[in-house]
């Protein structure tokens, strides 16, 4: 495969189209309807043609498979020609990935039965882990999926599904909602290749196959099935509005840097071997005609379209010269020619120059993805917090819109689950009050956060104080109050401080009134107090 290298246009424009679809026209067709499946096949095309290029090499960029691996070789032989990827992508979108979801996302809902079954979901399917790989095809693609399903236990689960297998059709409304949604593969047997396509609607579910590869003349694998969930079961999730990777927008700065990275290390192999220049040696290479002739007196040419040189000719003597890194300057028909010498010719390199430019490469990329420079000298511990935060600032942004939109994509797979969880009263009202929180994944200064926790104590409530070192203590704020109320319980007990068994940790009992449990209260009279 060869790639245009740093040319004008990387994919075709509607690489990144969103399918959309006349919800009206499908209305009352069955999946496995003729038209239903003209129109699956229609999208399945559109998506091979257009749009999985662009999936598939972001990916391989995440796999340090860069486009100068795929670079036009270069015409000289001798020249070193050494193709060297950088590994960018990769650190953009796991520094991004943890960020986001180093640390797992916590659930809150007043309903308890409703925590229980998201709790027991997250647990059955290790949705920590689901989520981070959400992430990181977020960061590469774009875009994500998954599918809400059941195993064969009949337990909910969900699914990670490959971006360059799966989209999902939206309706043309305003508010564009999920029409269906279509996974499709192949299988190969041999030299004989079955592919597969799986379609879900709102309300039906079918697996169809052929063997045509423009998935044509699709037939029905088994029996059109009901889909439980009341929507569309694949889950889609943007990364932003447009759907780009976080580091697409610096493919060509990637491209720039790998070329110098490569460049210099071909200069440096070059340089090792030098060519031997010899001035005034006896004149070679006389054999005429210069170039090898076939019998009609045409010029041959090799495989890479260079003439041939017939043996003995100047040309093939120059070339002999550099294959034993040599060059005689013959100079023996000018009588006033060089004297006999010998040097290297070795060519200069501006060192200086060429770190200054990767140097500024690297900060483009970071900058235009909103990626901290961690190797940067000023970025340390050694900083304020407000400077820090600056440094963060357009990550701490980028980072904002993320939640968001995974805010809606966990949301939407909850609505989803909670259409077999109705059995147990739970709602999608329900679903809706659930409240996702994400915390960044960042170092910590712990010590400060202690130092502020002591400065601020007396100040505002315990409660508010636990809280703020729950991170320290690994212990939850609740847990935490519970604990020092016990403490503070039992020390007293141990200093007798509780006098007619009187416990000031319990709760005055409302029914008694300010003047029995304290007989010295003013009752009101001439400044008199009860003995």
């Amino acid at each position: 495969m060869e790639v245009n290298f740093l040319g004008k246009h990387r994919y075709h424009e509607d690489a990144n189209e969103v399918f959309q679809y006349d919800r009206a026209e499908l209305k009352n067709e069955p999946v496995d309807s003729d038209k239903y499946k003209r129109v699956v096949g229609m999208f399945i095309n559109r998506h091979s043609s257009y749009q999985v290029n662009r999936l598939t090499e972001l990916k391989r960029y995440y796999l340090h498979d860069n486009n100068i691996h795929y670079k036009k070789g270069k015409r000289n032989p001798r020249q070193a020609d050494n193709r060297i990827a950088s590994a960018y992508p990769q650190y953009i979108t796991t520094f991004m990935q943890g960020y986001i979801l180093g640390n797992p996302v916590k659930y809150s809902n007043d309903n308890k039965d409703t925590i229980k079954k998201i709790e027991e979901f997250n647990q059955h399917n290790h949705v920590d882990y689901h989520d981070s790989l959400i992430e990181t095809d977020l960061s590469i693609y774009g875009r994500a999926y998954e599918l809400v399903t059941y195993d064969p236990e009949g337990l909910e689960r969900v699914i990670k599904l490959q971006p360059e297998t799966t989209f999902v059709v939206y309706d043309d409304t305003v508010d564009p909602q999920p029409l269906f949604g279509v996974r499709y593969y192949q299988l190969r047997l041999g030299e004989e290749i079955t592919y597969y396509v799986e379609v879900y609607s709102e309300s039906m579910y079918a697996k169809f196959k052929t063997k045509s590869e423009s998935y044509q003349s699709l037939s029905l694998v088994g029996e059109v099935k009901a889909n439980i969930f009341n929507d569309v079961p694949i889950n889609e999730y943007k990364n932003n509005d447009d759907r780009l990777g976080d580091f697409e927008n610096v493919l060509d700065n990637i491209d720039a840097y790998d070329l110098a990275q490569s460049e210099l290390a071909n200069f440096q192999q070059d340089s090792n071997d030098a060519l031997l220049v010899i001035k005034g040696n006896p004149y070679t290479g006389t054999d005429t005609p210069e170039y090898k002739l076939d019998d009609d007196g045409n010029i041959v040419y090799d495989d890479n379209g260079d003439p041939i040189y017939n043996k003995n000719s100047e040309g093939d003597t120059l070339q002999k010269m550099l294959n034993a890194n040599i060059l005689v300057l013959d100079d023996n028909p000018n009588p006033d020619g060089a004297q006999p010498d010998a040097q290297w010719l070795i060519k200069q390199y501006d060192s200086d120059g060429s770190e200054q430019y990767k140097k500024r490469i690297v900060d483009d990329i970071l900058r235009f993805t909103f990626t901290p420079d961690t190797n940067d000298q000023n970025f340390s511990g050694t900083q304020s917090g407000e400077a820090m935060k600056y440094k963060l600032l357009g990550n701490d942004n980028l980072r904002k819109v993320k939640e968001r939109l995974l805010t809606s994509g966990f949301l939407r797979r909850l609505k989803l689950l909670s259409s077999a969880w109705s059995v147990k009263k739970i709602s999608i009202k329900d679903i809706e009050d659930t409240n996702i929180i994400f915390t960044p994944n960042l170092p910590e200064d712990k010590q400060l956060q202690i130092n502020m926790a002591t400065s601020i104590h007396g100040i505002i409530s315990d409660e508010t104080v636990v809280e703020m070192l729950s991170d320290v203590t690994g212990i939850d704020a609740k847990a935490e109050l519970k604990r020092l109320d016990k403490q503070n319980e039992k020390d007293a007990q141990s200093f007798g401080q509780y006098p007619n068994g009187n416990n000031p940790f319990k709760q005055p009992d409302s029914s008694v009134s300010d003047v029995e449990d304290n007989p010295k209260v003013n009752t009101g009279g001439d400044n008199e107090q009860t003995e």
